[in-house]
Formats: C-alpha cells, structure tokens, sequence
C-alpha cells in the first residue's frame, strides 16, 4: 500500500503519533511518505528542548526538499504564513500528493490546511481519505474565562467549518482516546469514528531493573516509595491535587518527581505549594524518561496523557484522577481511579502493598505489548484504510 501522512508539522525528535505510525506503517513494508511543513511546531522554549535531546538543529526551520527518516520519506514544502499560533500554509500540497500518487492518505487535524487540501483534491487524485483528530479542540464546556471564550469563539468561527468540510469527504476518522471520540460525535456529529489509541514505544518503554537500581542509588532513594507524574504540565493537567496528596502523608520516605516543562505562572504555583518531598526534574529525553519510570513506584496522573501508557509499559502501576477518559486507561486491573481529593488520593497511594503495584504494573506492561504499542496501532490504522478502500 501506498500510504501519504499530511501533517502541519513532523517532529520525529520528539516522536509523536504521526511519526510512529508512518515508521511502523514502513516497517511492514508499505511505501510511506510524509507531506509537511518546512518547521516543527512552535513549541514553547523549542531551543531549549533542542539542545535537550542533542538535536542537530537549533531551531523551527528544516529546509524545503526530500528525506529519508527511519524508512519513511519526506516531503518538507515552503511555508507561505503562520497566524494564529499553529494555522499554517504551505505550498504545492496537491501536487505532492499528485507526485506520489497514494492509495490512502491519512490526514492529521481535521481543520488544518494540508487536511483541507487533501479533501479538496481526493476525488481528482482517486485515493481514500482518513482523517484524525489528535485531541479535545475547543474550550466550549471548560471555564468560563475571558481567555477560553475567545478562544472558543476563534475555533468555532475559523476552525470548525475548515473541519466540517474535511470531515465531510473523509472514508474514514480516527480518534486517539475516548475524549476525542466524544468529542468528533458530539460537536461534529460525526457517526464514522474509529478509535485507535495512541501507541506506546514498546521497545524503549520496558522494564529495566538496571535501570532502576541505578537511578535509585544515584538519588539516594533505598527502601522509600518513589512516585512520578510526567508530561506538558498546564491547569488542565490537575497536579495540584497530587502535590498536596504527598504532603497529607507527612513522611520523607515518600518522594514525587515531576517530570515536563508547562506553563510558567502554573508550575510558579506548583513549587509553592510543594515540600522538599516533590522534586521538579523539568524536560526529560525519552529515554532518561523511561529510566525514571522504571526507579519510581507508582504513576500518578490528573489527566489522561501518552505518558500514562508509556508508563505502562515500563512496567508502572498508575493512579488517576476520577474522570470520564479514565475508565479506557484502567480496564486491564492496572491501577486506580481516585476521586480528586488529596485524602483520598494519598490513601490509594498508601494502601497499595508492594505486590499489589508489582501485579498492576505486570498487567499495564502486559496490555501494551498486547494492545497498545506503536505496532499495533500502526497495524490498526492499516486495518482502518482498507475498510475505507472498500467503500
């Protein structure tokens, strides 16, 4: 099969889902390409992250032409503006995709330009048209600020109709979590949706007792109880909450890292409210991520995120925060959901003995190999195109 990936920005330094499954969709034996922008996304302290991960370059721009990544080739296109944060166009999308002349294309964000344009060209170029939705798009059921109707009315007015369209001409959608699948058939009134959950890294996400002994030894953690929360830390995120979870149990031998960069004036907040017990470790490559999940004990999360399954898949038990997504994370007795209350959140914490967290993280390891690595979302996602090849 010849598979087109059209996405606004591809970052395979940092991974993502429209990297992976292209890499595994090349791996067993489909020609892929990826049709893009000429820079990655605008990443808040992108530099910074950068140099982080060692990347040879030091900022957005990748050049027009190209390239081979991992088995997968490159199509890296002039980009003529950016507006608005992340809306971007760039040139000669359609005749790329004419180039190539795919079987499917698999368009990424149903409002984005090259998604639109991938619509617009389908019936002429004669290839199936999928299109995902990578998250939860509009603020129209969140807080009422200032802030987020403004930036409702600003996806409703500009976005949404540029997605209707594309959705409109799709074979097939593809949501990423249950979140998003509400949201396509609720808001879009969307009936065909599949959904593909986001894929794990299987074979950099693993148990590693090496691993482990070290990085304990290294921070000076023996026999204490290590817990770890990982990911973009902004409001939504609920981290507050865990926080003050370690600090209702009242004991040194409980230590929490918190892993990511965010929001400044959030994480400002953060480290006010924490103790010596909560370590802020800042941005983490994934494999020193891997590392710290495999030292820790426990994973705790206020919101459902990649890193929860990555998690999983080094073998971590997981607590969450009570919430309508959390069901589709905890179905395989890998953890538990808590009400989001400090107490009880550091009750869960506490009741759980060490073979109780060692079953739980053998189940979450158990189901990513199973269900959840990047291969069988890839194989999934292949399984999504034929069905739509057929129609």
């Amino acid at each position: 099969m010849r598979i087109a990936h059209v996405v606004s920005y591809f970052q395979p330094e940092f991974g993502y889902e429209e990297f992976y499954s292209a890499r595994e969709q090349a791996a067993l034996g489909h020609e892929v390409h990826v049709i893009t922008s000429d820079r990655i996304f605008p990443f808040k302290n992108v530099e910074k992250m950068l140099s982080d991960i060692g990347s040879e370059y030091n900022g957005r721009l990748r050049g027009v032409g190209i390239s081979e990544v991992e088995g997968v080739l490159v199509h890296r296109l002039k980009t003529r503006y950016e507006i608005l944060y992340d809306l971007i166009r760039y040139d000669d999308v359609v005749s790329e995709l004419g180039s190539i002349s795919p079987d499917v294309v698999h368009a990424h964000i149903p409002w984005a330009y090259g998604s639109r344009e991938s619509a617009r060209a389908k019936a002429r170029l004669g290839y199936s048209l999928i299109v995902d939705e990578h998250g939860y798009s509009t603020t129209y059921d969140q807080k009422r600020t200032l802030r987020n109707w403004l930036l409702d009315k600003e996806y409703r007015l500009l976005r949404a109709p540029r997605a209707r369209y594309t959705l409109g001409k799709a074979d097939g959608v593809v949501a990423v979590s249950t979140e998003t699948e509400t949201f396509l058939r609720e808001f879009y009134r969307q009936k065909n949706v599949d959904m593909v959950p986001l894929g794990v890294d299987h074979k950099r996400f693993k148990p590693d007792p090496t691993a482990r002994e070290r990085i304990r030894s290294e921070m000076g953690i023996k026999d204490g109880l290590l817990l770890i929360t990982a990911g973009r830390l902004d409001r939504a995120k609920r981290i507050g909450p865990l926080i003050k979870a370690v600090k209702k149990m009242g004991s040194t031998d409980v230590k929490l890292l918190v892993v990511g960069r965010g929001d400044d004036a959030y994480l400002d907040e953060l480290r006010a409210m924490a103790d010596d017990n909560v370590i802020f470790q800042g941005f983490k490559t994934s494999a020193e991520l891997s590392g710290l999940y495999n030292a820790a004990d426990i994973g705790l999360w206020g919101k459902a995120s990649i890193t929860i399954r990555e998690a999983m898949g080094c073998g971590l038990p997981i607590v969450l925060l009570d919430s309508p997504d959390v069901g589709s994370l905890l179905r395989w007795d890998n953890g538990l959901a808590v009400k989001d209350d400090p107490e009880r959140i550091a009750g869960a914490i506490m009741g759980m003995d060490e073979d109780t967290r060692r079953r739980l993280g053998a189940n979450g390891r158990k189901v990513v190999e199973a269900e959840l690595s990047v291969n069988v979302q890839a194989k999934r996602l292949l399984e999504v195109y034929s069905r739509a090849s057929l129609k």
